[in-house]
C-alpha cells in the first residue's frame, strides 16, 4: 500500500429529483475537492453519476495536478439505478486497483453513495448484488463506505445494501442540507485519512430532515 494516497470515489443520484438542488451539489462538491486538494498526502478522485444509466464522469483525477471544474458535467434526468451505479463503481475500482502493483495501491478507500430516492431502473444487479460486494470490499479489503440519503429512511434502505447504520446519514434536500452534507462529508474523509473511525458529530437523522434552516445552519456553525 502505498502511504498517505487516499482514493475518493463518489457514487451520485443524478435522476431527475436531484434538479432542485443540482447547482448546490456542484458548488458544495467543488469546495469539497479544493479542501481535499489541500490535505496531506495524493487524494485521487473518481465520480460516477446515475439516473436510468451509469456514467464514470471523473476517472482516477489526481487533485494535485487538476484545476477543471470536476463536477461540471454532472446534468439530472430520469429515473434511479442505484444498484447498478454502486456495483459498477465497486468492480471498476477493484479492477483498477488490481493492475496497480501492491506498492502503489492506495492507502485508504472511501465510496460514498449519495442519493435521494429509491432504487427503480437497474437491469444488471440487485440490492443483494451491492450487500456482496461492499461487504466483501470492506471485510477483506478495508475499503470505508458512507451512504448519504434524503427524503427516505436511510437506515433502511442502507441495511439492505450492506452498510453498516454509522455508516449511513441523512440530509435535508435543501440547500443548507446539501452543504451540511458536503461539510460532514469532509469531516469522514479527514477520518478515514488519519485511519479514524468516521464518528461525526452529525445531527440525528430525523432532526435533520425536519428542522429549520435557522436550526441546521447553527449545526453548521458548530462543526465548521
Amino acid at each position: 500500500m502505498k502511504k498517505d494516497y487516499t482514493h475518493l470515489c463518489i457514487v451520485l443520484d443524478a435522476s431527475g429529483s436531484m434538479e432542485s438542488i443540482a447547482n448546490d451539489i456542484k458548488g458544495s462538491f467543488n469546495a469539497l475537492l479544493a479542501k481535499q486538494k489541500e490535505a496531506k498526502g495524493k487524494t485521487v478522485f473518481d465520480l460516477f453519476q446515475f439516473s436510468d444509466k451509469v456514467t464514470h464522469l471523473v476517472k482516477s483525477a489526481d487533485l494535485s495536478d487538476f484545476s477543471d471544474d470536476l463536477m461540471g458535467k454532472y446534468t439530472c434526468f430520469g429515473c434511479t439505478a442505484l444498484n447498478d451505479a454502486v456495483c459498477t463503481a465497486i468492480d471498476t475500482l477493484g479492477r483498477n486497483f488490481a493492475e496497480m502493483p501492491e506498492s502503489e495501491r492506495p492507502e485508504h478507500v472511501l465510496c460514498v453513495i449519495i442519493t435521494d430516492g429509491y432504487e427503480n431502473a437497474s437491469r444488471e444487479f440487485t440490492a443483494d448484488d451491492v450487500k456482496e460486494r461492499i461487504e466483501h470490499q470492506r471485510n477483506k479489503y478495508k475499503w470505508n463506505f458512507n451512504f448519504l440519503a434524503a427524503d427516505q429512511d436511510v437506515w433502511a434502505t442502507g441495511r439492505t445494501l450492506g452498510f453498516q447504520r454509522d455508516q449511513c446519514i441523512s440530509f435535508a434536500r435543501s440547500s443548507v442540507g446539501v452543504e451540511g452534507m458536503a461539510k460532514n462529508l469532509c469531516c469522514a474523509i479527514d477520518h478515514v485519512r488519519s485511519s479514524r473511525l468516521a464518528d461525526l458529530d452529525i445531527m440525528p437523522d430525523d432532526d435533520l430532515m425536519k428542522d429549520s434552516d435557522e436550526d441546521i445552519e447553527e449545526f453548521l456553525n458548530k462543526n465548521s
